[in-house]
């Protein structure tokens, strides 16, 4: 799993194209919705983007996106993004923090979640 709070972050992670693509496209938008109000984006305030990878657990996910999983997490607006093969969705703590998570559409997800996101999308 990894961790974005800054654009630096993305393009340090060394991620294939599509998920580059992906990661930093969710993590512009949050920065951009933070612009457009006159405010700067903190991402210990504000929020991050979390990129779920192959062979994370329960628990290493259960930490990263505050105490669910990707099976409990009460999870807004999943999008389904075809040409990044990837699917797209939030956690929203409170009116100004949550956590973007971005899930690989691979063989290695857990057929499980994988519907769930299906479902939700």
């Amino acid at each position: 799993m990894k961790e974005f709070r800054s654009i630096e972050d993305v393009d340090r992670a060394n991620l294939s194209e599509g998920l580059h693509e992906a990661v930093r496209g969710t993590l512009t938008t949050l920065m951009d919705a933070y612009a457009e109000i006159g405010e700067r984006y903190n991402p210990e305030v504000d929020g991050h983007t979390v990129l779920i990878e192959e062979g994370d657990t329960e628990e290493t996910i259960r930490t990263a996106i505050g105490g669910h999983t990707l099976l409990d997490a009460p999870l807004e607006g999943v999008v389904h993004d075809e040409k990044r093969q990837c699917f797209n969705t939030c956690i929203l703590f409170n009116n100004q923090f949550g956590i973007s998570i971005v899930v690989p559409d691979a063989p290695w997800l857990d057929p499980e979640i994988r519907a769930r996101l299906v479902a939700e999308s």
